[in-house]
């Protein structure tokens, strides 16, 4: 495993190799939270013997550490760390292996002709077309990698017991198989060193967990009840992580793990082909993972970009002919293909409910079902059943057999799913039929917002996701990497005050959950080290859900996609919020961004008399040595944007729409077009507002006779470059999506992107109903996905056949 080697000293190659760089490059000490002794000369170096002496495992040797579900401890969040720490080895091991998959660095380009760029300056590095060349390659091998891994996670998890939920099940109160399953403790696994899985799977499992409502609502739909109980098992991790991180289970752990799944300990060892039945004739096909790779010495054109897209099952363009009924296999297919399963699922004899209609969309619980009629009969959050199991416009038929009915090669998409739903959703009679409703009883019929939402969700679980759970795990896994690398490189694990650090970041974890608690219709954006904390809450899930309901009475998700100008907005709110509640700064960093953030909090008729509290908590920041001498740009708990995306709208959606769908549906995407307007004002308002707050805090730091960094990094201090794979990637500010996600190399969709709204665009709604996150609740509020269903839109405004 690769030991802390930055990207820069391995420009041409791998982890050890004697390129590496020297101990007079590493990088200053993390931050510390506590005081320091002010009596302590500051400028003397420590001596040779006193730096052999220094034990940089100290923090993490012996950790006092038990089974089972708990609240967050310093050793826990150590724990976590370590694991972090072995995860990005593994990354660096995978992404830096010349020949991984048949990618090699020859690919981008002689190797020869990077000499010398370690010297060079990230301005002149990121002008080199080979040097991003061959960082894209190092990214598809760990792209392909983790599609791999996501797979493997799938057959683990289903080679375990369960017990599978019925709309029978649901139906019963109190059902330990329903609502009691977050609370039932009579069901933990009792975590065994032998029942470890690989570390790649690891790495899947924790991402799926960071998803609290999709990986409740995955363990409820299949029924792994022990599995939730027990979440991240640290004792037993922890014993198989040494002190280099390696992962390193004894012999008769891998043998387990062989003997269980039928697949290889190491992820690279598995066949290289994927094994998939086609959906329509279920002729079995062998897909290659990927068609990037080439045979060693194979010698590209010069100049020639390599090929980094491929047709493989793990490529981002799948595109594969059927042998026998010549329907071509494309990811598009197989997320109609997992839609058409789940409804044969509802409508035979398993009788299992479609995702997003079992978690409450508020509270994001499983609510018993109303005891009376006819609340009971039609009860919204489930009305995507009952709409798939009524028969209207021979829904329940067309549904089933959308791909066995289908002609030609391209297959349906979910968008021809859509418009069957459509079609009932607009249609007053039909929707009667599906209520059960005597056609002449009423004029017209509205399905009520909540059974709107619940169509949403549903089928939110298909665009952009073709896998058997909640999410796209693959994208989830690229943008928990963001964080993970940023844990990595802040290094609180080896600081020696690293314990006092975690019980530091767990008083701000619970003054942030104060704020979510007292604010719950607003979202709460954590700092980095606020987030760890959360993030090794959520890791023992059944807490996690205990902790959230009783103090904010719902169980708080963690938004896996946030648009980066909302993060930002709502950084800024929480920054207010947390430093008037508690007087102190709340992210602990003194990068352009967050003296911006802060400088913003401060009124300038309180600052002119004197009066205002934000300054005096800022100046308070300054003034003490122990907090921001030790908060530099590039190492302190600024905001934690990992989770930032890009959102993606459709342009020309009202024409579209016209085109596509009709009147009606160009009408909604009108007021999308409107919606998007709004945002993209408000987007530019904020940026003036965080510019305005920088130029501000540069004229109060030179009254103060300070500097802060600025804005384009050229002094080295702006943090304004990620070097990923060791290609300095430019980025304006620390609150952004990671522009380093390269569209195209996932085996899922893009990771760094949303769909926006609009109607007939795809994977989107038409109407401002999408994005109703915050009274439905994830990070610090929000819930609803920003994919939603189009005709669900419609019902908030238009009456249907009126």
């Amino acid at each position: 495993m690769s030991k802390r080697l930055s990207g820069l000293s391995r420009l041409t190659g791998r982890p050890g190799s004697s390129n590496a760089s020297s101990s007079t490059n590493e990088p200053p000490p993390p931050p510390v939270y506590t005081a320091v002794n002010q009596t302590q000369p500051t400028t003397d170096l420590p001596t040779a013997e006193e730096t052999e002496k220094v034990n940089l495992t100290a923090a993490f040797d012996n950790l006092n550490l038990t089974g089972g579900p708990v609240h967050p401890t310093p050793e826990t969040c150590l724990a976590h760390l370590k694991l972090l720490f072995a995860f990005q080895s593994m990354k660096e091991e995978i992404g830096y292996t010349d020949g991984l998959f048949g990618l090699w660095n020859s690919l981008a380009g002689p190797p020869e002709n990077l000499k010398g760029l370690e010297e060079k300056t990230p301005q002149e590095r990121a002008q080199n077309k080979q040097l991003a060349a061959l960082s894209r390659i190092r990214e598809k091998r760990w792209a392909l990698f983790v599609a791999r891994a996501v797979e493997r996670y799938e057959v683990w998890w289903k080679s375990m017991p369960a017990y599978p939920l019925t709309e029978q099940l649901m139906s019963e109160n109190p059902s330990n198989y329903y609502t009691r399953f977050p609370i039932d403790a009579g069901h933990a696994m009792k975590w065994e060193t032998n029942m470890l899985p690989p570390l790649d799977v690891l790495l899947v499992w924790h991402t799926h967990m960071l998803n609290p409502r999709a990986f409740l609502e995955d363990c409820l739909l299949t029924g792994l009840r022990s599995l939730w109980r027990a979440g991240m098992p640290w004792d037993v991790v922890n014993q198989v992580i040494d002190t280099d991180f390696n992962y390193n289970p004894p012999d008769v752990v891998k043998a387990h793990w062989t003997a269980r799944t039928g697949l290889s300990w190491d992820n690279a060892d598995d066949p290289a082909y994927k094994s998939v039945k086609c959906p329509r004739c279920a002729t079995h096909l062998m897909i290659p993972w990927t068609t990037c790779g080439q045979p060693e010495g194979y010698s590209p054109s010069p100049n020639a970009q390599p090929e980094l897209i491929g047709t493989g099952y793990g490529d981002g363009g799948l595109s594969f002919r059927c042998s026998s009924c010549k329907i071509i296999i494309r990811k598009e297919l197989l997320a109609v293909s997992k839609f058409v399963k789940d409804a044969q699922a509802l409508l035979g004899s398993e009788n299992r409910p479609m995702p997003g209609t079992v978690l409450d969309p508020k509270t994001g619980t499983p609510v018993a079902f109303p005891s009376a009629a006819p609340e009971r009969i039609r009860f919204p959050q489930t009305f995507p059943n009952r709409l798939l199991k009524s028969g209207a416009n021979m829904i329940r038929s067309t549904i089933t057999t959308l791909i066995t009915s289908s002609t030609g090669s391209t297959g349906p998409t979910m968008e021809d799913v859509r418009k069957q739903i459509e079609k009932i959703l607009t249609d007053s009679r039909l929707l009667k039929e599906v209520e059960g409703l005597s056609a002449t009883s009423l004029r017209s019929w509205r399905i009520q917002p909540e059974a709107r939402i619940a169509t949403r969700k549903m089928m939110a679980h298909y665009w952009e996701n073709f896998s058997p759970f909640a999410l796209d795990l693959c994208s989830a896994v690229m943008r928990q990497g963001v964080f993970i690398d940023k844990m990595y490189h802040i290094d609180w694990l080896h600081s020696p005050s690293a314990s006092d650090t975690m019980k530091r970041l767990l008083l701000k974890y619970d003054r942030f959950f104060a704020i979510m608690s007292a604010n719950p219709n607003s979202v709460c954006v954590p700092t980095l080290d606020v987030d760890l904390a959360w993030h090794t809450h959520q890791l023992s899930p059944a807490a996690y859900y205990a902790y959230t309901v009783n103090r904010c009475q719902k169980f708080i998700d963690h938004d896996d996609k946030i648009d980066e100008d909302t993060l930002s907005s709502q950084f800024e709110w929480t920054s207010k919020e947390y430093q008037d509640k508690f007087g102190e700064v709340y992210s602990e960093c003194t990068c352009w961004y967050c003296e911006a953030i802060r400088t913003t909090h401060i009124s300038s008729v309180g600052s002119v008399l004197g009066l205002s509290k934000q300054e005096k908590v800022a100046e308070k920041f300054h003034e003490t040595t122990a907090s921001a001498e030790f908060c530099k740009p590039d190492k302190a708990a600024h905001i934690s944007a990992h989770n930032a995306v890009k959102t993606n709208y459709h342009p020309g959606l009202e024409t579209l729409a016209r085109m596509s769908l009709g009147a009606e549906a160009a009408k909604s995407a009108r007021v999308a077009d409107t919606r998007r307007k709004v945002l993209a004002q408000m987007a530019a308002l904020h940026k003036k507002r965080v510019e305005e707050g920088y130029a501000k805090a540069q004229r109060r730091a030179e009254k103060k006779g300070r500097k802060i960094p600025p804005r384009d990094g050229k002094d080295g201090d702006g943090n304004q470059y990620y070097d990923h794979w060791g290609y300095p990637y430019y980025y304006y500010g620390p609150w952004m999506y990671a522009v380093w996600l390269t569209p195209g190399l996932y085996y899922g969709w893009a990771p760094g992107y949303v769909a926006g709204c609009g109607g007939g665009a795809w994977a989107a709604c038409a109407a401002g109903s999408c994005g109703g996150g915050v009274a439905a609740g994830a990070c610090g509020g929000a819930g609803v996905s920003f994919s939603c269903l189009y005709c669900c839109c419609l019902g908030l405004s238009l009456d249907a056949n009126e």
